[in-house]
This record gives C-alpha cells, structure tokens and sequence, in this order.
C-alpha cells in the first residue's frame, strides 16, 4: 500500500496514495496502521483524496482501524463524491466524521 504519513498539530494525517481501496488493499491497510498505531497522535486524519473506488472491504477496514483506534478520534478527508456517497449509504458517516479538505478536518475538534 502507497501512503504518507504527516503531522499536523495534534493530528496525524495518513494520505491514501492508492486509487482502489477493495479486498487487496484491506489487509495491507490493516496491517500498517497496527504498525503505526505507537506513532499516531490524538487524532487520525485519512486523506483519501485519490481513492476512486472502495468497496466493502475497504470500508471494512476502515472500520476496523475505527475500532483499533478507540483512544483516537478518527476521520475521513477528501473523498471523491462514491466514496462519500458510500459513507452515507452505510451510515459510517455518523461514527467518522467525514471533511472536504484535510485542513478543515485538522482545524475541527469533534
């Protein structure tokens, strides 16, 4: 899995550097926030700006690392319009807060 990782204030910003996020990706995902999570700070932005298609599994994922992450606020910047559309679809919109730039979201305390 493609990514970088930055600090911004008290916020980690993980930017998704992948296109597809499905079953393949998932696991790699998984795997490298539980490597990272020692190194995150309070609040865990994912900049998934260049994500043009996720699927179950991707949004699986993304709930596991909500759930790994319990201690963390976690939240969602940038996502193209399906992968929005998906958020809300499955209602994960209310459990992570979903921002239209990384900014606006390292800015907001939830």
């Amino acid at each position: 899995m493609q990514y970088e990782i930055s600090e911004q204030g008290n916020s980690t910003v993980l930017q998704i550097k992948e296109e597809r996020f499905d079953a393949k990706l998932a696991p790699e995902f998984r795997q490298a926030i539980e490597t990272l999570t020692p190194k995150l700070g309070s609040r865990v932005v994912l900049d998934i700006e260049d994500v043009k298609f996720m699927d179950s599994s991707g949004l699986g994922a993304v709930m596991g690392v909500y759930k790994l992450l319990r201690d963390r606020q976690i939240c969602v910047a940038n996502a193209q319009k399906p992968v929005l559309d998906l958020f809300k679809l499955t209602r994960m919109d209310r459990l992570i807060k979903t921002y239209d730039s990384v900014d606006v979201a390292v800015e907001t305390t939830v």
